[in-house]
C-alpha cells in the first residue's frame, strides 16, 4: 500500500521540545541510517561537520518493520517529507533488498520509495558505507597504530581499505580517481587464514579439526577470539573454561589471566597480518583503517600489540609496508557518516 508521509500526525510544533528538520537540507532532508542486528541508528544528513544531526538509536526488536521505525523517527522530529533515503545495512544486498540473519526486518528499496514518495533510495553494505566515510574522518576521529603518519591528502587520488572485526570480519576499500569516490565492497573476511609462525600453525591445525575451512573471520571476530582462546587452552593442555569474548577481553585488560592476555595479543597480531594482506591485495598504499567494536573497545591493547609487526612482515615488501599508515577509527558512528557522504554526493 502506498503511504503518503504527509498524512503523518506530528507533535504540536508550538511545543518547545519539538525539533525542527535540518536547516542545511532545506525542507527536504536526507534520511540516513546504520542498521545492524540489534540497533538501528537514524539521523539526517547535513553539509556541516559532523555531517549528520538528530541521531537517534532504536532497538530493532521494538518495531515490527523498518517502516514503523522510520515513521517513529520522522514523527518525533517533525519531518513531513524526504528528499532521499540512504541506509547502511549489516547484511548482503540482493536486488535492492536485504534480509538480516539476526534481525526480523526485511528492507526493500521499492517499498521505501513508495511509502515515502522519493525515487532516491540507496542501500549500502555496512562496510561499503564505512569505506565512503574514510576521507571525511578528521584527526579527532582517528588514532595512529604504530608510527605517526601525515594526514591523508584528500585532494589527490588515493586507495584506502578498512577492516572491522566484530560479530564477523568486514573488509572494504575506497579509491579516489579524478575527484570521484569508488567504494570496493568485498567478502575479504572469508579469505583463508595464512599462519605466519609455528604457534599460528598449531592454532590453524586445531581449528581445522573444528571447521571444514578456516577463514580469517574464524579468528578475527568475537567468536574468533573465543576460537583463539580455546585453541591456546589446547596447546597449553589446560581446561577450557568456556569464556565469552567479553570475558577474555576484560581478563586481558586487567592482566588477570595469562591465556586471555595471549589470546588478545595473538588476535591483534593476526589482525595486523590480514590488514597487510589487504593493503597488498587492494593496493591500499595510502592507508589502512581499523574499525569494528572489538578494536574500539580495546585501543590500548591494540596499540601495545604486535599489530604493526604483523602488518609489516611481508618479506620482500617489508620496506613498502613500513610506509603505509594504519589508523584506528575512533568515530562512534562511521556507518552514519558514510551514509551521509553518499547521500550528499549522489542525491540531487
Amino acid at each position: 500500500m502506498t503511504y503518503n508521509l504527509q498524512r503523518l500526525e506530528h507533535p504540536d510544533l508550538t511545543n518547545s521540545n519539538a525539533r525542527k528538520p535540518c536547516k542545511t537540507m532545506n525542507d527536504f532532508p536526507l534520511l540516513i541510517a546504520d542498521i545492524g542486528g540489534t540497533n538501528a541508528r537514524f539521523a539526517l544528513a547535513c553539509d556541516t561537520m559532523p555531517h549528520f544531526e538528530y541521531a537517534q538509536t532504536f532497538q530493532c526488536a521494538d518495531f515490527k518493520s523498518i517502516e514503523l521505525a522510520v515513521d517513529s523517527y520522522l514523527t518525533t522530529h517533525n519531518i513531513p517529507s524526504l528528499k532521499g533515503i540512504c541506509f547502511a545495512v549489516a547484511g548482503p544486498i540482493q536486488q535492492e533488498s536485504v534480509r538480516f540473519t539476526n534481525n526480523h526486518w526485511f528492507i526493500q528499496s521499492d517499498d521505501l520509495r513508495d511509502r515515502y514518495s522519493t525515487d532516491q533510495v540507496k542501500l549500502l553494505n555496512d562496510f561499503e558505507s564505512i569505506a565512503y566515510c574514510l576521507s571525511d574522518l578528521s584527526s579527532d576521529d582517528l588514532s595512529s597504530i604504530g608510527p605517526e603518519f601525515d594526514a591523508l591528502d584528500v585532494d589527490n587520488d588515493f586507495s584506502l581499505a578498512v577492516l572491522g572485526p566484530g560479530s564477523g570480519l568486514g573488509v572494504a576499500g575506497l579509491c579516489k580517481r579524478s575527484q570521484s569516490l569508488y567504494p570496493v565492497a568485498t567478502e575479504g573476511g572469508h579469505v583463508g587464514f595464512a599462519p605466519d609462525n609455528p604457534l599460528q600453525d598449531k592454532i590453524l591445525k586445531i581449528l581445522h579439526g573444528k571447521f571444514e575451512r578456516v577463514s580469517n573471520e574464524r579468528l578475527l571476530s568475537g567468536p574468533g577470539l573465543v576460537n583463539i582462546h580455546e585453541a591456546l587452552c589446547e596447546v597449553a593442555k589446560q581446561q577450557n573454561p568456556g569464556l565469552s569474548p567479553a570475558d577474555i577481553g576484560v581478563a586481558a585488560r586487567e592482566k588477570s589471566d595469562l591465556l586471555c592476555m595471549q589470546s588478545m595479543e595473538l588476535f591483534f597480531e593476526i589482525l595486523g597480518q590480514v590488514a597487510g594482506d589487504t593493503a597488498l591485495a587492494l593496493g591500499a598504499y595510502q592507508g589502512i583503517y581499523i574499525g569494528g567494536g572489538i578494536a574500539q573497545r580495546y585501543p590500548r591493547e591494540l596499540a601495545n600489540s604486535k599489530f604493526r609487526a604483523g602488518f609489516e612482515n611481508k618479506g620482500r615488501y617489508r620496506d613498502d609496508m613500513a610506509k603505509i599508515p594504519t589508523w584506528l577509527i575512533t568515530h562512534k558512528n562511521p556507518g552514519l557518516l558514510g551514509s551521509s557522504v553518499y547521500a550528499r554526493s549522489n542525491f540531487k
